[in-house]
Order: structure tokens, then C-alpha cells, then sequence
């Protein structure tokens, strides 16, 4: 018998259907509402703006102006009006115009011609909007002098390409009425404002744009981050009587730094516990035994051999910046018969020999006489001359019936191939662009600030201006040298850019010598050596991809540096470099 009725994805594709009908029904009915409010709003809004209009047109020619503004007049510059429970901003600028018909200033000596009034009103919401109404006022008969003079405004970007409708507000104390007024400039990037009373260093002038830094003018006397500014660089705009006075700023869009701490070396390791023969090179006369995990002695015929060798393979470490310990465990004071001594080889173009005796004695012990404690202290070892090592061990018997055993050995060794992050560091960050001078000559920068990263290390800081960055670090407060950045510094940092910055740290020391090789064109170079010697100290690095080195710790005094690079001149420091603190050097390297 059939049974009528809708199965469950019946009922599913009907349901969803109906819902994708019913939802672009609604969206239709809030567009339409949206349209209805909207239309609404900018009714309302044009009559607050054409009401404005009838407004200046039954003003005086001298009243027409806004409060505060050039020229000054009685018209309010912003005003909020609320209408139907929607809040409008009623926006009006009033400038004067310079009509080319009778010539431009300078060459025509009355370039207040007549006022032009912009009536701007807005609403926010969801049902925004703005209306625009402009209109031009011009006085009855002819024309008349100006009070003042002319403030001519330019704004550029980074690359000096003029920047639109960008922020500008002039504030002036020093006159009556006083003047707080805000304009915007040209599709040019200008602001050509007649009319402006005259006074010396006297205008305060604020350029800004939304998603923009900032500049604007500076005041004697006037206190930035902590410091008095007696100098500014960009002091307050004077105005003279009939005269133009033209001032410009440079403004572009925000960028960002983030900021990783990290540790410039780590202590790595190789191992050999003699479970397997992988990490052996060659052996003579010994044995690696399976049920020990040790290496012994051969023997034959019952009778260990007197004597026998073991050489690892090569130890080969990646960014090696300092050779660390040779440890291992062997038994050869029991028995006493039986003796182990170890030795460090390294690679020549003919094979593997003994390190000299020159760069390698321990405690009045020579390599080739072979070591015998552990651990042994190898961090003295040239990580460039000596790259790679291989270990090799020297097994002996006066008892044909013992063998000594040797059960492990490890090296250890400081690379700066490290991704390990240093928490809450705190670092002062500094712009090159600078304001001007204090009294003593010093400059103030615009911006300098004081931050710390993260417990992860991590800091990010936004809306930061296209400048050229320096970070630095209180090694005697935090504990840390900066030894390596990546990139290196100081940072340039272009607008709108996002930039990351790895900054490795190394345990703070009272003298330290942090060197950046470069070319003439500025580009960092990785792989040149650098050499710093004196009559007590002599050691060698290789530059990092940032083209850095970090000699430390050292000792007060002068050292002479050296660099040298495969197509590239040598370079050598005259007069030596002192070194005294913190101690940065910059070397350029130029081609033949």
C-alpha cells in the first residue's frame, strides 16, 4: 500500500530553498529601507546646507568667515545639529580667492579677490552620507587690501608627490580674534590661504591625514619628550604684511616593525655513545664492542694489542661562531696499566692532520702530545680556521691481559644558527628625523621611545612614520648585547611597509666590538672575514648574512681590524680602533 508524505531531504532541500528565497527577499526590503532612509537623511542634510548658504549670503562682507579662522568672521566651523534623532556635522570653511582674471599673487598685489564658503555636511550610521554646497561671497565695489599676508601650504609624500585633501590645521594665539581653523588641501596638495593677519613665528601648523603620519611646526621653548627645544628646525610660520609666506610638510602612510629577541648563540652538541660504527672514520688495532657500548683494545690470540686509534668522523657545525668542550668517558685509570689520550685534527689539502701545537695547547699541554682530562676547554680554537674537527683517540696497554675502554665522547661548540626567543627585553627605539636642537646643541628627535617585548619575545609596533630606525639595548639593565640584527641597522622603514626585525643577544660584557661589513652601495656582505688582533687577543669571524661579526668579551684598548673578501680590497683599521663599551665599526669594503 503507498504511503504519501515528504521523506527528510525532502523536507531539508525544501527548507533551504525557502530560506535563500526568503533571504534575498529581506535583503531586498533592508536595501530599499536603507535607500528610503538615505534619501531621507540627504533631504534633510541638503536643507542644513543650503539654509548655511542663505546664512553667508545675509552676512556682512566682513562677517562672512569662521570663528577662529583666516578670514575671520562669525560663521561657526563645525556646528552638530540633530534632526529627525540623526546627528548631521555642519563643516563650513571660508578662504579667501585669488582670481587669476586681474593676475596672481605676487604679481597682483590684492589677491583677496573674493571668499569662497564650503558647506560640508555629514552623518554617520549605518545610513551615512554627505552633501557638499559651495558658494563664492564678493564685496561690493572694489576690491580692498587684505589684512595680512599669505600662508602658502605644501604637502608632499616620501617620494615629494603632492599629497591630497590632507588635514590642515592652523592655530594662531598671538592675534585677535585668535585663530583655530582647519582646511584641506588641494587636489595639488596646496593650501593658499590670503588674508592672514600678520605676525612673526607665530603660526602653529599641524599637517595630518588619516592612515598618515604627521609634521607640523615647532615653538621656542617648547618641551618634546622631556627635552626643551631651542632650535626647531621647522619653527612657527611668520606672516608679513602683502607678502607670501610658504611653508611645506611631508606626510605618508603609516608602517610597522615587529620586533623578535632572540639568543645569538646556542650551545650544540655531537655525540657518539658507540652503540654503532656511524660517526667512526678509521680505527686501528680497536674494537667497538656491542655488549659494552664501548670502544677497546683488540685483541689476538687471547692478548690485547699495546696500542691502537680511533678518528671520528668530521664535526662539521653550522655557523659556528666559537668551539666549546671536548668531554668523554673513558676507564683508563683502571687499571692503571692502561692509558687514553686524545687529539684534534683538521683538514688540509693533502687530508687530516694534527692541529698545531700553536694554536692548540691546554694548560701547557700540546695537541701533539695528546690530552688526557676531561673535560678539555677548546673554546680557545679558531672557529675559522678551524671549521671542522675530527677526534681522535689514542688507546694504550703495558698489560696484554687489560684494554682501557672508552664508552662516549662529545663535542660541544656555539652556533648562531638559533631560534630560541629572550623575553621582556626592554629597548629604546629611535628615528633618525630630528626637530632641532636644545640648548646645548643636542638633537631632539621626533620620535624616541621606550618599549619591551613580549615573554615570547615578540613585539609589535604599528602606525609608526617611514623614518630610518635605531634600536638599542641597556646591556648593564637587561643583560644583553645586541650581536647580530637582522636586518642590519639602522632599519629604513618605507611607508605602508611591514617590517620584521630579529635581534640576537648575547650575554652583556663591559667591552664588545659589533662590526657590519658592507659594500659602497650600503648592501650588507655575508662570508668576509674579520680579523681583531692585538698583542693579547687574535681571533677571526666570518660575517653573517646581515654582514655582521661580534667579538666579545674583550678588553679595553686598541685593536687593529681587519677584513678581507674575494673580490673586494683588503681593509685594515688605521689608526687602530679603540674599543671602550658597546663599540660599533662600519666597514666598507670597495671593489679593485
Amino acid at each position: 500500500m503507498k504511503k504519501n508524505g515528504f521523506t527528510l531531504v525532502e523536507v531539508l532541500i525544501g527548507t533551504t530553498l525557502m530560506l535563500i528565497v526568503f533571504l534575498g527577499i529581506f535583503g531586498l526590503i533592508r536595501l530599499a529601507f536603507k535607500m528610503v532612509g538615505q534619501s531621507k537623511a540627504r533631504i534633510t542634510a541638503t536643507a542644513l546646507a543650503n539654509q548655511k548658504i542663505e546664512l553667508v549670503r545675509n552676512l556682512s562682507y566682513n562677517d562672512v568667515g569662521t570663528i577662529g579662522g583666516i578670514p575671520a568672521g562669525t560663521i561657526p566651523e563645525t556646528e552638530d545639529i540633530t534632526q529627525n534623532r540623526i546627528i548631521y556635522t555642519v563643516k563650513t570653511t571660508v578662504v579667501y580667492i585669488d582670481d587669476p582674471f586681474d593676475g596672481l599673487a605676487p604679481t597682483d598685489p590684492l589677491p583677496t579677490d573674493y571668499k569662497r564658503v564650503k558647506v560640508n555636511v555629514s552623518w554617520s550610521g549605518f545610513l551615512g552620507g554627505n552633501v557638499f554646497l559651495q558658494t563664492d561671497v564678493a564685496p561690493k565695489g572694489v576690491e580692498t587690501t587684505g589684512s595680512g599676508g599669505i600662508i602658502s601650504v605644501r604637502v608632499f609624500d616620501a617620494n615629494g608627490q603632492p599629497v591630497p585633501q590632507a588635514d590642515v590645521h592652523i592655530e594662531n594665539n598671538a592675534v585677535s580674534p585668535a585663530i583655530d581653523a582647519h582646511y584641506q588641501t588641494n587636489n595639488a596638495g596646496g593650501l593658499f590661504l590670503p588674508g592672514a593677519p600678520a605676525c612673526s613665528d607665530c603660526y602653529k601648523i599641524t599637517v595630518t591625514k588619516s592612515g598618515y603620519s604627521s609634521d607640523r611646526t615647532y615653538a621656542v621653548g617648547e618641551v618634546i619628550n622631556g627635552q626643551t627645544l631651542a632650535t626647531p628646525a621647522r619653527p612657527l610660520v611668520s606672516v608679513i604684511l602683502n607678502e607670501t609666506s610658504e611653508v611645506s610638510f611631508s606626510i605618508d602612510r603609516l608602517a610597522s616593525l615587529s620586533v623578535q629577541t632572540i639568543k645569538y648563540v646556542e650551545e650544540k652538541t655531537w655525540v657518539d655513545l658507540f652503540n654503532d660504527q656511524t660517526k667512526i672514520d678509521s680505527q686501528f688495532q680497536v674494537v667497538a664492542s656491542t655488549t659494552l657500548s664501548a670502544i677497546s683494545l683488540a685483541d689476538q690470540g687471547g692478548q690485547y694489542y699495546d696500542s691502537g686509534n680511533l678518528i671520528s668522523i668530521a664535526i662539521a657545525p653550522t655557523n659556528l661562531v666559537e668551539w666549546g668542550r671536548l668531554i668523554w668517558t673513558d676507564n683508563q685509570s683502571q687499571p692503571s696499566s692502561t692509558h687514553i689520550t686524545y687529539q684534534l685534527l683538521y683538514a688540509t689539502s693533502s687530508g687530516w692532520e694534527l692541529i698545531p701545537d700553536e694554536d692548540l695547547t691546554v694548560n701547557g699541554i700540546k695537541n701533539s702530545d695528546g690530552f688526557a682530562n676531561s673535560p678539555l676547554d677548546i673554546s680557545g680554537l679558531d672557529p675559522y680556521r678551524y671549521p671542522t674537527i675530527k677526534i681522535k683517540a689514542n688507546l694504550s696497554t703495558t698489560d696484554p691481559a687489560q684494554t682501557p675502554l672508552l664508552y662516549d665522547w662529545t663535542v660541544s661548540w656555539f652556533s648562531s644558527d638559533t631560534t630560541t626567543p629572550i623575553g621582556n627585553v626592554a629597548f629604546a627605539l629611535r628615528g633618525a628625523k630630528t626637530l632641532g636642537t636644545d640648548s646645548n646643541g643636542q638633537s631632539i628627535y621626533k620620535y624616541q621611545q621606550n618599549f619591551v617585548t613580549s615573554g615570547a619575545g615578540q613585539i609589535d609596533l604599528p602606525d609608526l612614520e617611514w623614518d630610518s630606525y635605531q634600536i638599542t639595548i641597556d646591556g648593564s639593565a637587561t643583560g644583553y648585547d645586541i650581536a647580530n640584527s637582522v636586518p642590519v641597522q639602522p632599519i629604513n622603514l618605507n611607508p605602508a611597509a611591514s617590517q620584521a626585525v630579529t635581534l640576537k643577544l648575547a650575554n652583556h660584557q663591559t667591552n664588545t666590538l659589533l662590526v657590519t661589513v658592507e659594500n659602497a652601495g650600503g648592501v650588507p656582505l655575508a662570508g668576509a672575514v674579520v680579523r681583531l688582533h692585538n698583542f693579547g687577543y687574535d681571533k677571526q669571524r666570518l660575517t653573517s648574512e646581515s654582514g655582521q661579526v661580534f667579538f666579545s668579551p674583550l678588553a679595553s684598548g686598541s685593536y687593529t681590524l681587519e677584513v678581507t673578501l674575494n673580490g673586494y680590497q683588503d681593509w685594515i683599521s688605521s689608526p687602530p680602533i679603540t674599543i671602550s663599551g658597546q663599540t660599533s665599526q662600519i666597514v666598507n669594503l670597495v671593489t679593485p
